[in-house]
């Protein structure tokens, strides 16, 4: 039988060692080895989706993998992926870490340094335990095991402050609900949640309660949930915010592991600061959201977020989705712009600029009231069905007023494509009544513009009539003379030049008529002057 092996480490050299013994085991087939913990996951994800027969029957995992911690990746391979046999390398090979590497679902475990017979031994074990199991899981279960053997963790943080990190996650969590699906909230926002205040919630029991414990069963995450009005399973962050360093990141993940195996929809509010506990969250989330408003600071916040998670490997930013809040047409910074600055994919779904909507009832403490005919409930609903919480035909219809389109279409139900045809034929004759306007417009600027232009041509006539004059034998002749040179045929045919003379000085008067639209064919009675006036230079004869 051959045998699919994925090793995982951090060591080059202990990668290379494990690879040159694992494939001179007979039936072997080993894969190259990956470099960290998140590597791996995304690998078996992505074969688990194929179904339990393109998932490897063995993975192999260093002590010395990272970032996630080597019994914590253990542990969560065997609740995701229960037809994969995991060994585990360690040079602690005492009773202690042999129980503990068996508590976390490990099938064997090999002392390092490596030994030939030993690895062998323990990879063949594995193998005929996972080959036991995928038998017991049938062809009909195997094509249909789920990359995820639980519910759906989305994790929902904030570029910064303010931003509506909260009211995104609620109204996600309400969309999966009401279509549904059972559906957890947990607020990791350990020092500042408002999840509490938001549902008008009054607690004793909080996820610091469950930092201390070891397994976290069901009946004792059913004593620290609060089951709200709403139906909602909620899971609070602690009201004294210096609690909020109990909860580790060891603790996050055996929660959220407890909160998948129970619930469809996990929907984790990871506020706007970066601690151990929300960072796991990021991480083993099936979606992670980033909330993000359209101006600069919020998108450079956004920026440094995503960076940051990249850099500790929490989650690449092509797999975190940005979705913008407080959107407007109007802002320079819109959706695809968003997008482009943080690397992230952009949801297609916005939260509409609607403050007046959501200040009646985050004042009285009962988001889950909000109106059916919100737009900020529209938009964070709609990006609940892009997500996959929720599907669009499980979403209730609005109540209320309908949409001029709604009405529209209702009324044309019955009527084939007529009511579309009607909308055309509206916007048709709109169009057509607003053309006599349009064209008078355009009439009354074209005038005015020669209007401006005869009156510039008559200043330039006159002085130069009044240069002409100033130096001729005879004034009227040279005025005239100059003056019509100067101006175009239109405006010289109807030229009127008046030549007077006082003391030293000779005076230049030029009449011109403005034409109707076109110069050359109708003039207007009203008449436009330039006057110039200019020292004589020729003495009077």
């Amino acid at each position: 039988m051959t045998v699919r092996i994925v090793a995982a480490t951090s060591d080059q050299d202990a990668a290379r060692a494990l690879l040159g013994l694992l494939a001179q085991l007979p039936g072997a087939e080993p894969a190259p080895a990956l470099p960290d913990s998140g590597s791996l996951l995304d690998l078996l994800a992505r074969a688990a989706e194929a179904g339990v027969d393109e998932l490897p029957e063995v993975v192999i995992v260093h002590e010395a993998i990272g970032p996630m911690p080597a019994l914590d990746l253990v542990r969560d391979i065997a609740l995701r992926f229960p037809a994969i046999g995991v060994v585990l390398l360690t040079p602690d090979t005492g009773p202690a870490a042999l129980a503990a590497a068996m508590n976390s679902g490990a099938r064997g475990v090999v002392g390092l340094p490596l030994a030939y017979d030993e690895l062998g031994a323990r990879v063949e074990a594995a193998a005929t335990w996972a080959g036991g199991v995928r038998r017991h899981l049938g062809p009909a279960r195997a094509a249909a095991l789920p990359a995820v053997a639980g519910g759906t963790v989305v994790a929902v943080a904030g570029a910064k402050g303010g931003v509506g990190t909260t009211v995104t996650a609620v109204h996600l969590a309400l969309a999966a609900l009401a279509s549904g699906r059972s559906t957890a909230l947990v607020d990791l926002d350990l020092q500042g949640g408002d999840i509490a205040s938001y549902l008008d919630v009054q607690f004793r029991r909080s996820v610091a309660d469950l930092a201390g414990i070891g397994d976290v069963s069901s009946r004792v995450l059913h004593d620290a949930m609060y089951v709200h009005e709403s139906g909602l399973a909620l899971l609070l962050a602690p009201a004294e915010g210096e609690r909020g360093e109990e909860v580790t990141d060891r603790a996050a993940r055996l929660v959220l592991t407890a909160l998948r195996q129970r619930y469809e929809v996990v929907v984790v509010d990871c506020g706007t600061q970066v601690t151990s506990a929300n960072a796991v969250a990021v991480e083993v989330a099936d979606t992670a959201v980033l909330v993000t408003t359209p101006d600069v600071v919020a998108v450079r916040a956004a920026k440094r977020m995503v960076r940051m998670w990249d850099r500790l490997q929490v989650r690449k930013p092509q797999d975190t989705v940005a979705v913008v809040n407080r959107h407007t047409r109007g802002t320079e910074i819109q959706p695809t712009l968003v997008g482009r600055i943080t690397g992230t994919r952009i949801a297609s779904s916005v939260v509409p600029a609607a403050f007046r909507e959501l200040q009646p009832v985050i004042d009285a403490g009962r988001l889950h009231d909000l109106d059916t005919r919100s737009t900020v409930k529209a938009g964070i609903w709609a990006l609940a069905g892009e997500i996959g919480v929720v599907t669009g035909a499980a979403l209730p219809a609005p109540r209320g007023k309908k949409s001029r389109r709604e009405r529209r279409d209702a009324a044309g139900a019955g009527k084939g494509d007529r009511g579309d045809r009607g909308d055309r034929g509206q916007v048709t004759l709109e169009t057509l009544g607003m053309t006599p306007v349009i064209l008078v417009t355009l009439i009354l600027v074209w005038q005015a513009v020669l209007a401006g232009y005869t009156f510039t041509l008559a200043g330039n006539a006159a002085d130069e009539a009044a240069r002409a004059a100033a130096v001729a034998a005879d004034p009227q002749s040279a005025a005239e003379q100059a003056a019509k040179s100067d101006l175009p045929g239109a405006w010289a045919d109807s030229a009127d030049v008046d030549t007077s003379s006082a003391g030293s000085t000779v005076s230049v008067t030029v009449t011109l008529k403005v034409p109707v639209l076109f110069p050359g064919a109708i003039d207007f009675p009203a008449e436009i002057h330039g006057h110039a006036r200019i020292p004589r230079e020729r003495p009077a004869g």
